[in-house]
């Protein structure tokens, strides 16, 4: 590779969970297959990401994942995207971290990591690809409606010093999307972070656990969302609102 070149991108995509929030409308499918103005909440990622330039998507599955796994596959072969399945099948008992963990194997390079259930644009995506930072989270100020369940940061100098969900709303400086990016430094730092507290039995908490204690060594960037929309769908109130911006998100 010419060593003005960057690195290929690769992204993983945790959609292991079960979505209990959504009621009866993930009693039998999971989250990911959800349908926004008649798309799979997964097609709408993988087209993203296309679109982007990444052709290489680690998928991490749990819930129903033997009728999950046939439509990744025919989505991403239509798009030309290699994809890769984990499987968590202790997806019930833990979280996103362990999930992570999981893939570790694959994640040996540059890469982009998503929430499942994340409902964005291609210019949202492109916008922290394209940052200068090697590692970075994309952050919002305003857009969100449901703050308290929000991943909230507090940060200096436009970088994360600390992420949690109990961070108040007069202390944040915005929330996380759930859309990070990591160098192939950064990602091997926060492997052998998360591998350290896998081999504690921390195995039930967020992937911000993990950043948190990375943010203390390396910097890692707040890139702003400068204003496109986006709804990340933990329950029917955000269903809802996709259902009604995913046109704007698509004219964008």
């Amino acid at each position: 590779m010419n060593k003005n070149q960057k690195p290929k991108l690769k992204a993983i995509v945790l959609a292991a969970g079960v979505g209990s929030r959504l009621n009866e409308t993930t009693n039998h499918i999971p989250k990911g297959m959800i349908r926004v103005n008649g798309k799979y909440i997964f097609e709408i990622i993988l087209e993203n990401l296309s679109q982007a330039g990444i052709k290489e998507v680690i998928f991490v599955l749990g819930y129903q994942r033997k009728m999950f796994m046939p439509l990744i596959q025919t989505a991403s072969r239509h798009l030309g995207i290699k994809v890769t399945f984990v499987i968590n099948t202790r997806y019930r008992e833990t979280n996103t971290m362990y999930s992570f963990w999981l893939a570790r194997r694959h994640l040996d390079s540059a890469f982009i990591y998503l929430h499942g259930d994340l409902i964005f644009g291609k210019k949202m995506l492109k916008k922290i690809i394209k940052a200068h930072s090697s590692n970075a989270v994309l952050v919002d100020t305003k857009f969100p409606m449901d703050w308290d369940d929000a991943m909230k940061i507090i940060s200096h100098r436009d970088e994360i010093k600390y992420m949690s969900k109990s961070i108040t709303i007069h202390e944040m400086d915005g929330i996380a999307i759930g859309v990070y990016k990591f160098s192939k430094r950064g990602a091997k730092n926060l492997i052998s972070i998360v591998n350290r507290l896998v081999r504690r039995k921390v195995k039930n908490v967020w992937i911000s656990e993990a950043i948190n204690i990375m943010a203390k060594t390396t910097k890692i960037k707040c890139e702003k969302n400068p204003g496109f929309a986006w709804v990340d769908v933990d329950n029917l109130a955000d269903l809802d609102m996709a259902n009604i911006i995913y046109g704007k998100i698509e004219r964008e």
